[in-house]
């Protein structure tokens, strides 16, 4: 067979293999026999048909697309390992080549190839790490935090006022996405959601807060907007509200500034709260269970040291983040359009395990309500679907250039962590779960990433140990994975050979 191999600039290989007369032959007479075997052809049983009668009965244009039915899976199998590329996944036969029905056909195959990244000079990334201080009002409000889980509550009738707890549906949504989307959907990105101002997970996509019997106390500590809490007060259980609020041009998530966000609120409760004075008894109540329950100060100083340990573990979190995306951005990454489409299918698994978990609705309910189409919404998730892939890319190419690794010793570890977190008489029976390989996987995967988070930090402050060993194989494990691994042939696909289907 003569085969062509040319590198396509969407990262696939288009191989032109020129198949030989005689092979082609065979194949038709192959074809004919297969046809025959299922045709009921006039005075003659099934299968015995000579191949000149079936070639009358279906006409040659039969037996030829019959014959490349044959060659399409097993010219490809013997082809691959000749091209010298390295398939990410299943390749297709998109094109048969025939001027005449008299000509022996030429096969075109699109083979999608392995992700390529080069880093560039990542390790000269530097970012400035300053973990910002625990100031005296944060430290008041975590105090008033203790007030409110002891306080004395009561379910009012009256209308809401500022200090009542108010239980709420809320059903909230950027206003420049889509006016008329009636359910929440993840943002296609798997690890980097932000915090609204109370803490509530949300993308930074379509919907702000999407949530049903959502509580909030209507004072400044809680309020999920700047104005959220005076469009609350004044409203009865039941009563059902809508209104717009517009993020300031300060906010301090730069991705929210000058946005605006429609509200459907829905009042389901209103209660009243007696809060206990912030003294020592109460300092006492909090920590009765403590081998020393706490004075007021102690209790306050306490508090103040677990804030600032939180606030460090978040800022180097999200510092590695800052460091990473930069690493990402400078990079120059590669990889076929298959890679895309996988994410973003499984992205749209997601959004209908969640639809049917909020609202008992399926993705196609969903595009009917919103009148649009499975297009629309693998066209909303590609853009997160991008950047989750090329993060995932980036991250393992980070783990082979790093040493990264980690032993078994330190998953077994680990387990044994968070087993001993459960109570005495249920780590017997929890214990054997995590023996199972998907388990252990699953840890080994966050240990992973744990670590490549610390180097990259440690990157971007400039104190990265140096590199003396060769960069590893790729036998880590799995983390950063974007699940391309796993890549399953479409219905059009020849299935590749070579083994090598990692991504």
């Amino acid at each position: 067979m003569n085969i062509q191999v040319e590198r396509q600039e969407n990262h696939t290989a288009r191989v032109t293999v020129a198949l030989e007369a005689e092979r082609f032959e065979a194949a038709k007479q192959r074809a004919a026999r297969k046809l025959s075997n299922r045709l009921n052809v006039p005075g003659f049983r099934k299968g015995k048909a000579p191949y000149r009668v079936i070639v009358n009965y279906v006409g040659e244009a039969a037996i030829i697309e019959e014959a490349v039915d044959l060659l399409g899976e097993e010219v490809y199998k013997e082809t691959l390992p000749e091209t010298g590329v390295t398939p990410y996944g299943p390749g297709s036969l998109d094109e048969v080549q025939m001027e005449k029905p008299t000509d022996v056909p030429t096969l075109v195959y699109s083979i999608p190839l392995q992700p390529e990244v080069d880093l560039g000079e990542y390790r000269s990334i530097r970012r400035d790490f300053n973990v910002p201080s625990v100031e005296d009002k944060m430290v008041d409000r975590a105090m008033r935090v203790y007030q409110e889980q002891n306080a004395l509550i009561e379910e009012s009738t009256r209308p809401a006022e500022l200090g009542n707890r108010v239980t709420l549906d809320i059903h909230s949504f950027y206003v420049e996405a889509h006016e008329n989307v009636e359910h929440e959907h993840a943002d296609g990105e798997e690890h980097d959601h932000e915090h609204d101002h109370d803490g509530h997970d949300h993308g930074h996509g379509e919907h702000f807060i999407y949530e049903n019997d959502f509580q909030t106390i209507l004072n400044d500590d809680y309020e999920p907007m700047a104005g959220f809490n005076a469009q609350i007060v004044g409203l009865s259980v039941g009563d059902k509200k809508e209104f717009e609020l517009t993020f300031p041009a300060d906010d301090e998530i730069e991705e929210d500034r000058g946005k605006t966000v429609k509200f459907e609120v829905t009042v389901k409760k209103i209660e009243t709260f007696t809060a206990p004075p912030l003294n020592d008894e109460l300092a006492a109540r909090v920590t009765a269970e403590e081998e020393k329950p706490l004075t007021l100060l102690e209790l306050r100083m306490r508090t103040r040291k677990d804030m600032e340990e939180m606030n460090e573990r978040r800022y180097r979190s999200q510092y590695a983040s800052e460091v990473l995306e930069q690493i990402v951005e400078n990079a120059t990454i590669h990889y076929p359009e298959m890679v895309v489409t996988e994410e973003i299918e499984r992205t749209i698994e997601r959004f209908d395990q969640q639809l049917r978990q909020q609202s008992r609705l399926t993705v196609q309910d969903y595009l009917t309500i919103t009148k649009s189409k499975l297009e629309d919404l693998y066209a909303q998730f590609r853009p997160g679907a991008v950047r989750t892939v090329e993060r995932a890319l980036t991250m393992r190419e980070l783990l082979l250039r790093e040493g990264v690794t980690v032993s078994a010793e330190e998953v077994d570890e680990a387990i044994e962590k968070i087993v001993s977190s459960y109570p005495e008489e249920n780590r017997a029976t929890i214990r054997p779960l995590f023996d199972r390989p998907e388990m252990r996987e699953s840890i080994l995967d966050d240990l992973l990433t744990d670590k490549l988070m610390e180097r990259i930090a440690l990157i971007g402050r400039g104190e990265a140990p140096e590199l003396t060993e060769a960069p590893i194989a790729d036998t880590a494990g799995s983390a950063a994975s974007t699940d391309a691994e796993s890549a399953p042939a479409s219905e059009t696909s020849t299935e590749s050979s070579s083994g090598d289907d990692n991504a």
